[in-house]
């Protein structure tokens, strides 16, 4: 069996997969030890046809129908043969000795463990004060408030940069591929693996990755709508894990509390999120008062935050297994 064998799920990014591979290649593994990548290329085929998998060197690329994040992974978690498995993006770049660190994490625990690394955003050109809110604040990731060696929650598995020894992650069924085209599934399956192992999530902060996917503000508010929806879907596909991220025992509770609480401040929110739409488009210049400017500004938004959220959930909830909504929502997404 080789030692680790790393997952990658695909949609639409060839050149950002590319690099990926790439760095995957420039990988500096301990003597004894050897991985293996297999690429899942979620429509890489037409719907209805047979999938098929193809090794080009130490590549394994597995063509599949359009079938969500959660279901290509599955399919690469069959295929694996390492006895670890190192998931990261195809929009992410780790270091050299980013697999490294994981085999080290991984052998260190004391029990079968889930290890999550460092992602830092790309440095962007004319970086934006969106650009530092996301980099520097709990708006996406939450790494900014992470220490080195501490555990955290569930909510912590980000499948980005992480880890889990294979035979736990086939114990526990894999992820759920109802949660479908992504957004929850990693922290549901993450949910499952604590409850079957205990220990919740180590942070690493020395597996390192670059994440290549600048978000802007319309894209993280389209995201918090995504989010609202997807958690409608979470609370048929494992109701006491939506109660223990959201804290209610009634999803349509939640949706009824959520759709009186969208009328409230309705028009001042819409101002807030107009001005903030200015303010964050700006420069970004991290001298001087960046620091209580930027938790100023994490502050004000999270009441547009929450309100795109919450039109999420209510718009999303009785469309949960909708086809149609379904199509619409793949057709216009790709991984984050």
């Amino acid at each position: 069996m080789l030692t680790a064998s790393v997952i990658i799920p695909t949609y639409g990014r060839p050149t950002k997969l590319t690099a990926c591979l790439e760095r995957l290649g420039e990988q500096r593994l301990c003597a004894g030890d050897a991985i293996e990548v297999i690429v899942a290329e979620d429509a890489a085929i037409a719907e209805g046809d047979e999938p098929s998998a193809a090794t080009d060197g130490p590549v394994t690329r597995l063509r599949l129908p359009r079938v969500g994040v959660a279901a290509a992974r599955n399919a690469a978690i069959e295929r694996a043969r390492g006895a670890i498995l190192l998931f990261i993006n195809d929009d992410c770049y780790p270091d050299a000795n980013w697999a490294a660190t994981h085999i080290a994490a991984q052998r260190r625990a004391d029990a079968p463990a889930m290890i999550v690394g460092r992602t830092d955003w790309m440095a962007w050109p004319s970086p934006t004060i969106f650009d530092g809110l996301v980099r520097d604040t709990s708006m996406i990731f939450f790494y900014h408030g992470m220490r080195h060696g501490s555990t955290y929650g569930f909510r912590h598995f980000w499948t980005c940069n992480a880890s889990v020894p294979t035979a736990v992650a086939r114990n526990v069924g894999g992820f759920d591929d109802r949660l479908r085209p992504y957004l929850f599934d990693d922290v549901e399956f993450a949910w499952r693996v604590d409850a079957e192992v205990g220990g919740g999530v180590q942070y690493d902060e020395r597996a390192v990755c670059v994440h290549d996917h600048r978000v802007g503000w319309d894209d993280y508010l389209d995201r918090e709508r995504c989010l609202g929806r997807m958690a409608a879907c979470l609370s048929e596909v494992n109701p006491a894990c939506f109660r223990e991220i959201f804290g209610y025992d009634d999803a349509r509770r939640m949706r009824d509390d959520f759709e009186a609480w969208l009328g409230i401040d309705a028009d001042e929110h819409r101002r807030t999120e107009s001005r903030l739409r200015e303010l964050v488009a700006s420069p970004l210049d991290e001298r001087g008062a960046w620091p209580d400017s930027c938790e100023m500004l994490y502050s004000m938004h999270l009441p547009v935050k929450r309100r795109h959220f919450r039109q999420g959930f209510v718009d999303g909830f009785e469309l949960r297994w909708a086809d149609q909504w379904r199509r619409r929502f793949e057709a216009t997404h790709v991984f984050s």
